[in-house]
């Protein structure tokens, strides 16, 4: 069952990677996100199943900068094809505001100004909604001289050589090993094959980053990793507070009061340093301001589809169910992107309600780490399905998180095996 159960979980892996890249042309637009979301469902689903005892796990003697390294490679072999494939989108403006927003902001900044306003030079005059530790690593760009979008790129590889000193720990094979600190990389090429231009005109993989170090964190049952993983993703795309609700009662029922304390004032610490003080206090409407944009964006691509077109806009790629719900739902574009909104809010309460429901069943063999990293994806996965605006750079993030799910399961099966980390008794 070892090796079957490797070999199964990576290839989903790379199924998952194809279809959020190019399943439209196998699965067509209509069927894709049906496929793209049982195909998700079946990691955290198989991850909880295979966990089986809380305890620590076996660790290799192994040198984990080993894995460090194994990690960075897997992103730093592509540094050649993300060359020739950055020299196709050589202004990524061109193409979509997602990159020239997070300059301008960052531009603003290194100006002494409130970065938070809207875009003169564009015509639409967008306004960023983007949180500061999405923008503010373009410094290292600026100061290494290089084009920006090499800045996720360098993040992404640092979290998955955290990532590969994890995979490194256990007990498994080398070649095993080996596979899984290739895992983040894989996700990324999947993109590079079928997808060129999604990840050539964002900075999604910044995001992707500060998830696989949360995941990581998580993963390895490092609350300090967790902790700065939270704090990366919270400030840096909002969907981590649909999250938070879950892990602080996870963490509170399981952990001293004081390690509670501790997590929660550094997050605040940071999130007031880094965004309340700098700029929300000189303008309390930022945020509001932002999603506000954001919710006419998506009214505008609701107002816009005509399903006898078919082919239009995000609807066209068939990545998430937006295009069921303007079907189903009622109403102008406003309502129906209310009530999808509506409907997202409510999954994400439920989710929370399931897991700790699922968790206080089956605590007696899941570690309160595995319930978190199970939430934190499915969290994902159902916030991108179900939402009224999603564009397919998004779901890199959901991959990295996928790479963590698939080594975790094989991990534990390869644990699981009989005679290995037997349970002592006094």
């Amino acid at each position: 069952m070892g090796k079957r159960a490797t070999y199964t979980a990576i290839i989903l892996y790379i199924l998952q990677c194809y279809t959020v890249a190019d399943g439209k042309t196998l699965f067509g637009r209509d069927g894709t996100p049906f496929v793209l979301f049982f195909l998700s469902l079946s990691f955290p689903i198989w991850f909880l199943k295979s966990c089986k005892r809380p305890e620590k796990e076996p660790v290799s003697v192994t040198n984990k900068n080993w894995g460090f390294i194994t990690g960075i490679a897997g992103i730093g072999i592509l540094v050649p094809s993300l060359s020739k494939m950055f020299a196709e989108f050589p202004d990524p403006g061109s193409y979509s505001d997602v990159i020239p927003q997070l300059d301008f902001l960052f531009t603003r900044f290194r100006q002494g100004l409130q970065p938070y306003e809207a875009l003169p030079q564009l015509g639409w005059h967008p306004y960023p909604v983007y949180m500061p530790m999405h923008w503010l690593p373009l410094g290292i760009g600026y100061a290494l001289h290089i084009d920006i979008r090499w800045v996720g790129i360098l993040l992404l590889a640092f979290a998955s050589g955290l990532w590969g000193r994890y995979v490194w720990r256990s007990t498994l094979s080398t070649m095993v090993k080996i596979l899984l600190s290739l895992l983040p990389g894989i996700a990324l090429y999947g993109y590079m094959l079928f997808a060129r231009m999604d990840i050539s005109v964002s900075l999604e993989t910044i995001i992707a980053a500060y998830y696989l170090v949360l995941a990581t964190g998580l993963a390895n049952r490092n609350i300090v990793l967790t902790t700065a993983g939270i704090i990366l993703c919270l400030l840096s795309r909002y969907t981590m507070i649909f999250w938070l609700p879950l892990f602080a009662i996870l963490l509170w029922m399981n952990k001293p009061l004081k390690t509670s304390i501790a997590v929660w004032a550094s997050a605040a610490i940071a999130v007031i340093l880094l965004y309340v003080v700098p700029f929300l206090t000189k303008d309390p409407q930022i945020l509001t301001k932002g999603i506000a944009y954001h919710n006419h964006c998506a009214i505008a691509e609701w107002d816009l589809f005509d399903e006898k077109v078919g082919d239009f806009g995000t609807f066209a790629g068939g990545i998430y169910f937006a295009p069921y719900e303007w079907k189903l739902i009622s109403g102008d574009a406003e309502h129906k992107v209310f009530v999808s909104r509506a409907i997202q809010a409510t999954l994400m309460i439920g989710l929370v309600v399931w897991g700790l429901l699922y968790y206080r069943k089956n605590k007696e063999r899941l570690s309160f780490y595995d319930m978190s990293l199970a939430g934190l994806y499915l969290t994902v996965l159902f916030f991108y399905m179900f939402s009224p605006l999603l564009y397919k750079y998004y779901y890199i993030v959901l991959l990295c998180l996928s790479a963590v799910l698939t080594g975790k399961i094989i991990v534990n099966n390869d644990n699981n095996k009989p005679g290995k980390n037997e349970i002592s008794t006094p």
